[in-house]
């Protein structure tokens, strides 16, 4: 469950792919501060984010990619398979952590059973 988010859409439950639900219960179970990636630091205005993509940064730029890979292009990679894979926009938005402005599902809908997010979720492979 992510608990503080930006946007009200941020705050919501979300599957954890297979292949890396080892991982996220190592970090989730190692950690010190409540993060799942513990020790970020805050920067003034009380955001963790900055560390995370200054290392990120420094890792892809030790690696030889270029500029054109962003922090977020793991997002944008996601959302090119879920749509690959035939997963609704509304379905991929609530993963995604979009609003969703609409009046049905935006309003009144309220979300979708868990199952179909982890339906969703498993139709992505990196490999």
């Amino acid at each position: 469950m992510i608990e503080d988010a930006k946007t009200q859409a941020g705050w919501r439950e979300i599957p954890i792919h297979k292949d890396v639900s080892k991982l996220v219960a190592d970090l989730a179970r190692e950690s010190s501060d409540g993060f799942l990636i513990s020790g970020l630091t805050f920067n003034k205005y009380g955001d963790r984010s900055n560390a995370i993509g200054k290392r990120f940064g420094r890792l892809k730029h030790s690696l030889n990619y270029g500029s054109d890979y962003v922090f977020h292009s793991f997002r944008k990679g996601l959302a090119r398979q879920l749509e690959t894979n035939g997963v609704p926009e509304n379905i991929s938005a609530r993963l995604l952590s979009h609003e969703i402005n609409t009046m049905t599902y935006g309003l009144y809908s309220g979300g979708v059973d868990f199952s179909v997010l982890v339906g969703a979720i498993s139709k992505v492979s990196w490999h």
